[in-house]
């Protein structure tokens, strides 16, 4: 019965959706050309050519917003994620249009699809929120809920408890754990209710329709007899991988070709992400390059000016997927600034110029980087790059060091706004870097560098 229930939720979703799509196309429609001083300089198109354009577009939005998987039971699925979904679909479905617009010879409104595109969005966005608003509501009351069992005890186990508890709005009503383990009475003070052996009686009794597998990798034997005890039962299965022993990068799981396989690691700059970075780095960095162009020029002549050798100083350096480039900076240092070898700058190092004095401490040496910004060859925000002799040294001594090459090298980073840079303790500057890329969005980006202009003028570890 909640599978069919959930059939028809997910149906009665779908077709609000079509009903929402088809009122925001008439509504930008009405708007645009029906409102009294918005002018039209080529007057009222017909409105059946838009009516038909619309009985098009409606089921084509429909087909891409299903391509996002949306539409499918995720009673624990983030909000966030659906609505970057619904955002994600509208923008791929006001491009379609617009390129089929040159098909009409530009008789569809530009301004009116930028205006269909806002309504559909804040639309479908509020009727997901409404949505959640009710169900939550329903849930509070005691119904649409699902009754669970956590199969484990040990932290795998807690964990899934914890989770449960802390989304009351999930509607999922924690009905026991089962464990193998004699000495277990409770796991996170949720009772046992009995054996693995005994799952099939235990779910049938309590009309249990959710099981969540949470055993540790070595408790093999207990999982593949809890899966051989649920092959013929009606309830839900979820299978919790045990990655205790594993670092985690953005772990998430995928299909390939019909088999789940779980990604332990992974770069948070993949698909909507990348475009989305890329376009942030290309626009601030051409505008950089743009509105600081007297800064550079000027300190351009006066390292000239200053001590004998080339403005710039390239340097390789390490970034994304292990990748090389060259990394440029105005030099700051003497020529022969490396003969007794490569090393970290120091307090008062006696290897920089007058110009790299000032330069280093206010980090205007590290600004021609918007150039290599600008190629795609670093980001704005990102692990600081380090020289590939640092890197093999490192790779060598301190675990999970290479992890932070699953993102672009950046100008900034999470951190140097914490003021570790330099020749600061690299085991902490890498918790740092893992932060960032655990939890990067572009709000991240933005506020990383806001408090790199905040903090630039007092950041003691910059000499």
């Amino acid at each position: 019965m909640l599978a069919r229930h959930r059939q028809l939720f997910a149906t009665g979703v779908f077709a609000l959706d079509g009903v929402i799509l088809a009122a925001a196309w008439l509504l930008a429609f009405a708007i645009r050309f029906n409102t009294p001083g918005i002018p039209a300089p080529l007057g009222v198109p017909s409105f059946p050519f838009y009516l038909w354009l619309g009985a098009v577009v409606t089921p084509l939005g429909l087909i891409v917003l299903r391509s996002f998987r949306i539409y499918r039971s995720a009673r624990t699925a983030h909000l966030g994620e659906e609505l970057y979904a619904l955002v994600q679909g509208v923008v791929i479905l006001t491009a379609l249009a617009s390129i089929a617009s040159f098909y009409t010879r530009g008789e569809l409104s530009r301004s009116m699809l930028l205006l269909f595109a806002l309504l559909a969005i804040v639309m479908l966005c509020g009727s997901r929120l409404l949505i959640r608003f009710v169900l939550r509501q329903l849930r509070r009351g005691g119904r649409n809920l699902r009754h669970v069992y956590v199969v484990g005890a040990g932290p795998l186990a807690e964990t899934v408890i914890r989770k449960i508890r802390a989304h009351a709005d999930f509607g999922l009503v924690l009905h026991g754990v089962v464990a193998d383990d004699a000495g277990v009475t409770a796991v996170a003070g949720v009772p046992v209710a009995g054996r693995v052996g005994e799952l099939r009686a235990l779910v049938e009794r309590h009309a249990v329709d959710l099981v969540f597998l949470a055993l540790a990798r070595s408790e093999y034997a207990a999982e593949e007899e809890a899966l051989a005890q649920l092959a013929d039962s009606t309830a839900a299965v979820r299978l919790v991988p045990d990655l205790a022993r594993a670092f985690t990068l953005n772990a998430s799981v995928e299909d390939f070709d019909g088999l789940p396989v779980v990604l332990v690691t992974e770069s948070p700059g993949q698909g909507w992400n990348a475009v989305l970075k890329r376009a942030f780095d290309v626009v601030l960095s051409a505008i950089g390059l743009v509105v600081l162009s007297p800064v550079l020029l000027a300190v351009a002549v006066w390292v000239w000016l200053d001590s004998p050798g080339p403005v710039l100083y390239a340097q390789e350096r390490v970034s994304l997927s292990g990748r090389r480039f060259r990394m440029l900076k105005f030099r700051t240092m003497r020529l022969d600034a490396e003969q007794a070898g490569a090393g970290w700058t120091t307090p008062g190092d006696p290897r920089r110029t007058r110009a790299g004095r000032v330069l280093r401490p206010l980090s205007l040496d590290e600004l021609p980087q918007l150039w290599n910004v600008l190629l795609g060859q670093m980001s704005l925000v990102g692990p600081r790059p380090e020289r590939p002799m640092y890197v093999d040294q490192f790779r060598a001594s301190i675990p999970r060091y290479m992890l932070r090459h699953h993102v672009k090298a950046g100008i900034t980073g999470w951190a140097q706004v914490h003021g570790l840079r330099g020749d600061t303790p690299l085991d902490r500057r890498i918790e740092y870097d893992l932060f960032y890329i655990r939890n990067w969005s572009l709000w991240l980006d933005i506020r990383i560098l806001a408090l790199t202009v905040v903090r630039v003028f007092r950041d003691a570890s910059a000499h």
